[in-house]
């Protein structure tokens, strides 16, 4: 009762709308769900007609993209439908957050497709659609739109090679990922952050090269953090290496003792190899700690 009479309110408030993701997903906990999705009045073209402006456009595209299931998807189509119908201006900002949607979502025609009807494309639209090719299988077309972009005179940044990097790391393209690595640096001026060095961990370590990631992440000027590695124990979990597993696993334990999926993966590296006893001592760890496995969830489209 309460939930149905907060959404009421939210339909028919005619003040200022600022999404964001929390806001959605407070007010529509279930976006997700089919029914509410299809109710007639479902409000956000609505409260986007009332306040529209650049701004809102954004906001409420970035939220939609930013939700799990196909609610925010079937959201954020109505906001383009009504962009389209409108005949409004398909901004950088505004197209550049149509991109990511679709991205996100998996629909990789309908993002080339707002990509090539952007009049003007600043470096965050490109970047998009890296990431949108990079994040669909389409590592190599990711690429290619990279130097591309380089051709048209646009210099990447930071998340332009976050982009780029995961597109070599999901590719295996090891040797062009250390090369842009290095590039990035000498020819752009671009400083590695952490998020970078993660990138080329997972590059060496999906592609089984586990002992040059070790020799990488100890050469790192920065201090690893947990998501680095975090990234080389899953290298290990893939690859059967259970020594290096275990040293990592430990190290991500002191890090993050309350995080329950490290206690499952390096159960799952020792169990793996018939190592019953550590496997059964750290589920028991974990069942101490008060932690339970997070369970896994499918989408039904």
């Amino acid at each position: 009762m309460e939930e149905h009479s907060s959404l009421q309110r939210f339909d028919q408030s005619p003040f200022g709308f600022r999404p964001n993701s929390k806001i959605l997903a407070s007010l529509y906990p279930h976006a997700s769900s089919p029914n509410r999705a299809k109710q007639p009045h479902f409000p956000v073209a609505r409260q986007v007609r009332l306040f529209a402006n650049e701004a809102t456009y954004v906001s409420v595209l970035s939220s939609c993209a930013s939700l799990n299931g196909w609610g925010g998807l079937y959201m954020g189509k109505q906001v383009h439908g009504h962009i389209l119908r409108n005949e409004i201006q398909l901004t950088v900002f505004v197209g550049t957050a149509l991109i990511d949607l679709y991205g996100k979502s998996g629909l990789l025609k309908a993002a080339a497709n707002v990509f090539d009807q952007m009049v003007v494309k600043e470096v965050c639209s490109w970047n998009a659609m890296i990431s949108a090719l990079s994040s669909n299988g389409q590592e190599k077309e990711a690429l290619d739109l990279f130097e591309k972009m380089k051709m048209e005179g646009l210099l990447p940044n930071e998340v332009t090679f976050v982009a780029v990097l995961t597109a070599c790391s999901r590719g295996k393209f090891v040797k062009c990922g250390l090369e842009l690595f290095k590039s990035m640096s000498i020819d752009y001026g671009v400083v590695p952050v952490m998020e970078h060095y993660g990138c080329v961990a997972d590059l060496l370590g999906r592609a089984g090269l586990l002992r040059e990631a070790v020799s990488f992440i100890k050469s790192m000027p920065l201090e690893p953090d947990a998501s680095v590695l975090g990234t080389l124990l899953g290298a290990c979990k893939i690859h059967g290496i259970t020594e290096l597993g275990n040293e990592l696993g430990q190290k991500l334990l002191d890090l993050q003792p309350q995080h329950s999926g490290r206690y499952v993966v390096l159960s799952n590296i020792n169990a793996a190899v018939q190592r019953w006893d550590h496997a059964a001592e750290l589920r028991k760890m974990m069942l101490n700690a008060g932690l339970e496995k997070t369970p896994a969830y499918s989408m039904v489209t």
